[in-house]
């Protein structure tokens, strides 16, 4: 504590004056920011009054700040995972009780009546489970993913005798603060298989390479990716560098390529698109050798590290260009017939998708769009052909063709080489018997050769050894007999060119029912062909479709398809488990998150708290001892300041 104290020596009133006011206004000035201290319970005023400790302030705050918004989030996303939760818990319990109706109407002590009854409990139990799936929290549809109903909508609509699925397939995220994002809702196909994914093709189109092919939308010839850097051109032996890194098409490469190779020796040659990569021309005289620069690999990515001797063009391999929605169908390097269409039977409807108009694969997604069958083409993970997804359970989907072969082109008929046949009749597949063949053809001219399909895994399995056995029976394949498919919807066709008095047909023997699965069971007497029926038929299976298929059945009065549809609930229910158990781990895991975040909220709030907030007990005392001192300031001034010439000298 500082005082007015005596001037040393002989002074002037007026600086004696002035010493004491300063002392006084510095006093007074601290006593003020005491007070304002106590009144803000704020240590600093401004920034200035404790640059050491505003960073941290400032940076505690920005935190707290942060941190109240990560909390409401994780409050939020709590919430929403808890009722997600609940709503699996409630499936779980109908599904339970569906099973068990599903089991006590297989037995002999059910009647027509009884069954009728209890199919209409479940269609009663799947609109209960419907409104918890469509259920939403905040005005976002627990189960619609990323893609979400408006606010009082439906994910899960009837759609054509069945319920489509309408939201995203990735769940929507939010960030509590961490390194990784929190996903707060589900979706359909994660809690509910709401999508069949098993079109998916096998065809490569073979995508052309184009100048307007971008780089990113090629795989490069390593199978890589393109990856940035330069290249070194040398022209005779003069070199220079090509910086690629800015390159956004295979045409911008050959332009860059292109002007080096002129500046260096103008008509040297050049760098060209070609269907597949690239290809380098040197003219006679010239040597052009393309390298990479430094340790870059940009070259070998897209296949030019290639040398040009005089007079030669060199080509360099495949850098695999992927389908995209921007893809021009013009550059599809296989065959499709684009004008037949498809003919596509989604439950009672069927409708044809006319291809004729589209100039992109995107045109080609419209279309299928516009469609409304509740399908959707999509490009494969590969980039090379089409997946066909249907959205909506309980009805069957049959993707065929309508006259031509479009369907088999772009490899999405539903029935098909690839095929596989446990997909067959709706995942219970072909059964064979061991050690026998499973069924015999036999044509007009009295041939007969019978056919063992053990082992086989797609149709095209079956049908090479069809093939096979007619060879070996002495029919001349694709003269005398032959194996295809439907040119009219789907179906694998058999002809018989041979002559005689005998049927046509294809029997299941030694107890097989190979024939019968498979849906070539069939008599076609003295016509030369048939086709077989569609065993393969797309359904997505989950609950939705199989409480559906349990209620008809039990109107129908169908003990295997109730046993059927009862065992498929079964393996259901272990999936919507699975999903609840899921959907508990997220919960548990923001329920952890939260109170890690309270706790530190607690710990950032003490500390702010400590840097910030005044010692109000500190601040008392040393307001008194302030105050004692202006007291004594004033007391020794007014005695200062009574002084004359006449007291120094006495």
């Amino acid at each position: 504590m500082s005082g007015y104290g005596s001037i040393v020596g002989r002074t002037t009133m007026n600086l004696n004056s002035n010493a004491l006011r300063y002392n006084l206004n510095r006093t007074q000035l601290e006593m003020f920011k005491v007070q304002q201290q106590l009144q803000t319970n704020q240590k600093y005023a401004a920034p200035s009054d404790g640059a050491s400790a505003t960073s941290a302030i400032l940076q505690l705050t920005q935190q707290l700040q942060a941190r109240e918004q990560w909390n409401l989030n994780l409050n939020e996303a709590k919430s929403s995972l808890d009722t997600i939760d609940s709503s699996l818990s409630e499936i779980t319990k109908t599904l339970l009780e569906s099973i068990s109706i599903g089991s006590s109407q297989i037995g002999t002590g059910s009647t027509e009546d009884t069954r009728k009854d209890q199919a209409k409990v479940i269609d009663e139990q799947l609109k209960s489970i419907l409104t918890l799936v469509n259920q939403q929290y905040s005005g976002l549809s627990l189960f619609g993913g990323n893609n979400g109903a408006s606010n009082g909508g439906k994910v899960f609509e009837d759609f054509m005798g069945g319920i489509r699925y309408v939201g995203g397939s990735d769940n929507l995220q939010t960030n509590f603060g961490g390194i990784n994002k929190q996903d707060f809702t589900s979706n359909g196909l994660d809690a509910f298989g709401a999508l069949s994914s098993r079109i998916e093709s096998n065809v490569d189109l073979q995508i052309k390479a184009t100048p307007e092919t971008r780089l990113e939308d090629i795989e490069g010839a390593d199978q890589l990716g393109i990856r940035d850097g330069g290249i070194r051109v040398n022209v005779n032996g003069s070199e220079i560098y090509v910086n690629l890194s800015s390159a956004e098409t295979m045409g911008d490469v050959v332009t860059r390529v292109n002007d080096a190779i002129n500046l260096s020796a103008p008509g040297a040659g050049s760098l060209a698109v070609t269907d597949e990569g690239f290809s380098l021309s040197a003219t006679a005289g010239n040597n052009i050798t393309i390298s990479e620069s430094g340790g870059g690999a940009t070259a070998s990515d897209l296949g030019i590290k290639l040398t040009a001797t005089p007079g030669t063009t060199v080509n360099g391999p495949s850098v695999n260009p992927k389908l995209t929605p921007q893809t021009e169908l013009s550059s599809f390097g296989s065959s499709v017939d684009f004008a037949s269409g498809l003919k596509v039977t989604q439950g009672g409807v069927t409708k044809t998708i006319d291809f004729s108009s589209a100039q992109t694969v995107e045109d080609m997604m419209n279309i299928v769009d516009q469609a409304e069958l509740g399908i959707k083409l999509q490009i494969n993970e590969a980039g090379t052909g089409f997946n066909l997804i249907s959205e909506v359970s309980g009805i069957r989907l049959t993707v065929g063709e309508n006259g031509g072969t479009t369907a088999h082109d772009l490899g999405i008929s539903s029935l098909g080489d690839q095929t596989r046949l446990d997909s067959f009749r709706e995942g219970l597949g072909v059964e064979s018997v061991h050690d026998k063949t499973d069924f015999r053809v036999t044509t007009h001219d009295g041939t007969t050769f019978e056919v063992d399909v053990t082992g086989a895994n797609t149709v095209k399995d079956v049908i090479d050894r069809i093939n096979d056995a007619a060879t070996t029976a002495g029919l001349t394949v694709g003269t005398d007999f032959s194996v295809g498919y439907a040119s009219d919807g789907t179906g694998i066709t058999f002809s018989d060119n041979t002559t005689g008095t005998s049927d046509f047909q294809i029997e299941n023997i030694n107890e097989s029912q190979a024939a019968e699965h498979l849906g070539i069971a069939k008599n076609a007497g003295a016509t030369n062909s048939f086709t077989s029926d569609d065993n393969a038929k797309v359904v997505v299976q989950n609950i939705f479709t199989n409480l559906m298929d349990l209620s008809a059945a039990l109107y129908k009065n169908d003990v295997s398809g109730i046993t059927f549809a009862t065992d498929k609930l079964e393996d259901r229910n272990k999936e919507v488990i699975l999903a609840r158990a899921a959907s508990s781990v997220d919960a548990n895991r923001v329920a952890l998150q939260l109170e890690r975040s309270l706790e530190l909220e607690t710990s950032e709030k003490s500390m702010l708290s400590l840097i910030q907030e005044v010692d109000t007990t500190e601040a008392i005392t040393q307001f008194q001892m302030l105050q004692v001192q202006l007291q004594a300031s004033l007391q020794l001034g007014a005695q200062n300041m009574q002084n004359s010439l006449m007291n120094f000298l006495r």
